[in-house]
């Protein structure tokens, strides 16, 4: 079987099977995750950790592999992972271009959700970050 590649797109796919409510998409997403190789892929498995909004537990069990990869950044603390704590893991581990755009773009949406529940909805709320290689 080949090793699963995280680029930007197979990324968001993977999130968005982890974020359905669908628990068979969360079951291939952890699947994949547990046959990947992770070692260049902090950056990528922080987002997916992140937004996926599923908690310790369940990647405890579901994705050991990777679970033990991000137990060693300490990110299961009892604040939980926060926007700032998981940028800043991300750029100290170098992570891709790719992963921080996808934090960016994360964060914008849950940014837009926040702003409505403080009573500011958003018709709109466009940003479009590209990094530079």
């Amino acid at each position: 079987m080949a090793k699963l590649k995280f680029d930007k797109e197979e990324t968001k796919n993977l999130l968005n099977m982890l974020k359905s409510s669908d628990s068979e998409n969360h079951t291939i997403a952890f699947q994949a995750l547990n046959n990947a190789e992770l070692k260049n892929y902090k950056g990528e498995l922080l987002v997916l950790y992140k937004f996926s909004k599923l908690g310790k537990a369940t990647w405890e069990k579901e994705a050991p592999k990777a679970y033990k990869t991000l137990s060693k950044d300490s990110i299961f603390s009892e604040e939980g992972l926060t926007s700032g704590k998981c940028l800043s893991l991300m750029t100290s581990n170098n992570s891709s271009k790719d992963s921080i755009e996808l934090f960016l773009e994360n964060f914008v949406v849950d940014m837009v959700g926040f702003l409505g529940q403080l009573g500011y909805p958003a018709d709109k709320f466009d940003i479009n970050i590209k990094l530079k290689n």
